[in-house]
This record gives C-alpha cells, sequence and structure tokens, in this order.
C-alpha cells in the first residue's frame, strides 16, 4: 500500500493560519508517516513510538510557526529526528540505566546457563581492569574524577570540595581522562 496523497499544507499554511480543522487533517494525513520516519531514526521500537507522538503533539502545537518555505515532510522530519535524540539522551542520562556495575540488577536468565556464567566472568574482568588502570592515577584526581564520572558530581561542586577554581577542575578531569585512556590502552596493547 503507497503513502497517502496529502495536500500542499505549505501553500495552504502560506495563506492562512491554522485552525482545528487544518491540525486534524495534518494529523490524519501525516501519522503513519511519522511513525514510519521515527521507526527509521530512532531504531528502537519503543522510543519510535514516544517520538512519533511528541512530534505529532509538537507539530500542532507550533504549526502556526510553520512559514511554508519548504514542504511539511521536511520540518516534520526535523521534529521526529529532534524527538529521538532527545529521547535517546534521555535514556542515556537516566539514573536507571547507569547504575554502577556491581549494583547492576542480573538478567533473569544470568544464572541459568553457561551464556549468563561467561558474562558475568566477563563483566567481572573488565572492573578489575578498570580499577586496576584507576589505581594508577594519583589523588586528588582519582577521587575527583570518580564523584564526576560516577556520581555525578558537578564541576562547582567539586571546586569547592577541593577548594580548587573551576577551570582547575576541569583541566585535572581532562588530564585523569586521558591518563585513564593511556593506561586502558598500554593494557590492552601488553595483552595482545
Amino acid at each position: 500500500m503507497g503513502r497517502k496523497r496529502c495536500p500542499d499544507f505549505a501553500q495552504i499554511l502560506r495563506g492562512t493560519s491554522p485552525d482545528s480543522q487544518i491540525k486534524k487533517q495534518v494529523a490524519n494525513c501525516f501519522y503513519e508517516e511519522l511513525h514510519r520516519m521515527a521507526r527509521s531514526r530512532c531504531k528502537n521500537a519503543a522510543l519510535a513510538e514516544d517520538a512519533a507522538h511528541d512530534s505529532l503533539i509538537n507539530a500542532m502545537e507550533s504549526l502556526g510557526t510553520f512559514r511554508g518555505d519548504a514542504p511539511i515532510e521536511a520540518w516534520l522530519r526535523r521534529l521526529v529526528s529532534s524527538a529521538c535524540h532527545r529521547l535517546q539522551r534521555g535514556r542515556k542520562n537516566d539514573p536507571a540505566y547507569n547504575l554502577p556495575l556491581d549494583e547492576a540488577p542480573k538478567p533473569a536468565d544470568a544464572d541459568t546457563g553457561e551464556t549468563g556464567q561467561e558474562m558475568a566472568l566477563l563483566v567481572h574482568e573488565r572492573v578489575l581492569i578498570l580499577k586496576e588502570a584507576l589505581t594508577d592515577i594519583a589523588e586528588p584526581n582519582r577521587t575527583m574524577f570518580l564523584l564526576h564520572e560516577g556520581q555525578d558530581m558537578s564541576l562547582a561542586d567539586l571546586s569547592k570540595r577541593f577548594d580548587l577554581t573551576v577551570e582547575s577542575v576541569k583541566a585535572r578531569l581532562k588530564r585523569t581522562r586521558m591518563k585513564l585512556r593511556t593506561n586502558l590502552i598500554h593494557r590492552a596493547e601488553s595483552e595482545e
């Protein structure tokens, strides 16, 4: 089945402000297209569903600001892309998805098979490697890095706690990340 044939809303909206009838037509015409775009952009069914609905709501609320310089599909595509990006960023920053490894819940099948045991062993090995790489970093930089990255302590709070300027904290965190990266790379190269 092909896509719906919709009127040129860019032309329609250039001449008039959107009323409820036009908004309803836009929603009916592009509802399926928004879902298709969201599935393509988000790469995750649950996020795509949310992004499509968020985009439709955003489109209806801001339809009066649409200038009509380009086809409405391009505008909707940008709305969907922004919604996917915002939702993915939100999930990345959601504390439930970023638990410390030793506090993360085990998957239901982790204890049932060989694959679960292999995965647990692999995670344990990675945590040990990271701990070893961190031991080579001098204090207070190691503590500062762990507080910032592991507990989301702000730069301002770190500067107060360690009696440094915010710029000094930024510089120390940057040097610590570089040192940690170097330590991990050397470790990986020595194991090859």
